[in-house]
């Protein structure tokens, strides 16, 4: 509603322009970094090392002109960011993979690996400058507020186990069911964002963005659930890691109506 509120002063009678956009996100920083030889990433150890890879955004823009400031206008977008693994983690999670499958008593595993999704909602002012007809290049910056967590980490096997009766003075298989879950709370953080592109015929667009989408605590709820010998049985606990700063390049383009 404060968006809203912001962008209905004097612009009743500015023209309105509307666009949605494609783009690839690349992390930069610490965001991108990570150090899985000894396991450190943000979403399972207190680093801020993201471990974050390359990104697809999807999002929206409308666009308001100053009637009174040629070239000039109010913008408010919506985003959404979603960045995979980066090939550090992808590759950890595949030597991880190997090594479990040459185990005996595993019948089957699998894991599952987070990927960080944000949602920045911003609003800021656009400057477009007309080359010719046909072409404007333009830039921008804005301000607002990011929402940000994580896909759940989970790790799970099943398989058997021998166990020893003391009792009968024999060995005996027990069957193991095993469940490890990571899930993540939702961050909300201060962020901005600052680009540049251009624009063919008022309808196409490309533009390149720098986002900093704030400073995020990883933290969240580990559960653990065992069935073991037909007996099962669930722990669960709350954990609290570092806190992370995804900064990113994004380069998209836009179709405007």
């Amino acid at each position: 509603m404060l968006i809203v509120a912001i962008l209905g002063v004097n612009c009743g009678n500015a023209q309105t322009d509307f666009s949605i956009h494609l783009g690839m996100l690349f992390p930069q920083g610490d965001f991108a970094e990570s150090r899985m030889d000894n396991g450190q990433v943000a979403w399972g150890y207190k680093t801020n090392r993201g471990g974050a890879g390359l990104g697809f955004d999807a999002g929206m823009k409308f666009r308001f002109n100053i009637p009174s400031v040629k070239g000039l206008g109010i913008i408010a977008s919506a985003d959404f960011f979603l960045n995979m693994p980066n090939d550090d983690v992808k590759d950890w999670k595949e030597d991880l993979i190997s090594e479990l499958e040459k185990e005996e008593y595993l019948d089957e595993f699998s894991i599952a690996i987070p990927h960080y999704i944000n949602v920045p909602i911003m609003v800021g002012l656009n400057y477009e400058y007309g080359i010719n007809d046909n072409i404007k290049i333009w830039g921008e910056g804005a301000l607002g507020l990011n929402i940000g967590t994580l896909t759940s980490f989970k790790q799970s096997f099943i398989g058997t186990v021998e166990e020893y009766d003391y009792y009968y003075g024999h060995w005996y298989d027990v069957d193991v069911e095993e469940t490890v879950k990571y899930s993540y709370s939702i961050n909300t953080s201060l962020a901005f964002q600052f680009g540049a592109g251009f624009m063919l015929n008022d309808k196409y667009s490309l533009g390149v963005h720098y986002y900093s989408l704030g400073s995020q605590k990883i933290k969240g709820e580990a559960m653990l659930e065992e069935i073991y010998d037909g007996e099962s049985s669930i722990e669960d606990e709350r954990f609290t890691f570092k806190r992370i700063n995804p900064g990113m390049l994004t380069i998209r383009l836009g179709l405007h109506f």
